[in-house]
C-alpha cells in the first residue's frame, strides 16, 4: 500500500466501536432525502451489524421510511408484510426469511437480519400507518417469480390488464425460466430486435 493511500485512510477513516461512532456520518447525512449504503463484502457479520445500527438511526433520527435493498422483490415483499403486521402466516422473522430461497440465501436469511426484521416489526407497531418503515427488494434476479407475483396480484384484484401483462411477459417464454439463457440473449440484443409492446402498455 503506498504512502498516499495510507495517509488518506488515516485522515478520513472513522473508527467504529459503538453506535455513537456513527455520529459524524449522521451529521454528514443531515437532511438528505436519499441515503445509499454501499458495502465492501457480502455476508460478514460485522458489516451487517453496522448497517443495521446505521439503518436504525436513519429510521429513528432521520425519519427514513423506505428501505430499498439488493434483494428479490417477492421475498422482500413477504418481509414487508411481516414488519407491517399484514402477514398472518409467519410467526417470526426466522420463518419469514426462509422466503429467500435463491442462492445466496445467507445474504438476507441470517441471524443479524432476524434481529433487524424483528426490530422493524416492533418499531412499526408504534407508528401510524404513514410513518411505518417498508422493506422493498429492487434486485432483478427473481425475474420470473416477480412476473408471477404481478399476474397473481392483477388476478386477485380482477384487473382488466391481466391479459395485457401476460402478453408483455410472453417475450420471456422462449427462455424457459432459465435466467442464463435470457442473459446470453440480452448480451446480443440490438435495438432493431425490439418487440413492440401490446397496445395499452
Amino acid at each position: 500500500m503506498n504512502d498516499k493511500v495510507i495517509k488518506g485512510i488515516k485522515e478520513y477513516a472513522i473508527a467504529f466501536n459503538e453506535t455513537n461512532d456513527l455520529d459524524p456520518l449522521l451529521q454528514e447525512i443531515n437532511n438528505k432525502k436519499s441515503v445509499l449504503l454501499g458495502e465492501s463484502s457480502h455476508g460478514t457479520s460485522e458489516l451487517y451489524k453496522i448497517r443495521t445500527e446505521l439503518s436504525k438511526r436513519l429510521i429513528t433520527e432521520k425519519e427514513c421510511t423506505f428501505l430499498a435493498v439488493e434483494g428479490d422483490w417477492p421475498a422482500c415483499q413477504i418481509v414487508n408484510h411481516y414488519i407491517k403486521g399484514f402477514d398472518k402466516v409467519h410467526s417470526n422473522a426466522r420463518e419469514v426469511l426462509k422466503s429467500f430461497n435463491r442462492w445466496p440465501t445467507w445474504m438476507w436469511a441470517n441471524e443479524e437480519m432476524i434481529d433487524f426484521i424483528e426490530w422493524l416489526k416492533e418499531y412499526n407497531q408504534l407508528q401510524s400507518q404513514n410513518k411505518q418503515v417498508g422493506f422493498y427488494g429492487i434486485d432483478v434476479y427473481s425475474l420470473w417469480e416477480s412476473m408471477d407475483e404481478i399476474i397473481k396480484y392483477l388476478e386477485k384484484i380482477h384487473s382488466l390488464n391481466v391479459e395485457t401483462a401476460k402478453q408483455a411477459f410472453a417475450c420471456f417464454e422462449p427462455f424457459n425460466r432459465q435466467p442464463e439463457k435470457y442473459g446470453v440473449s440480452a448480451a446480443f440484443y440490438h435495438p432493431s430486435d425490439r418487440i413492440p409492446l401490446p397496445q395499452g402498455m
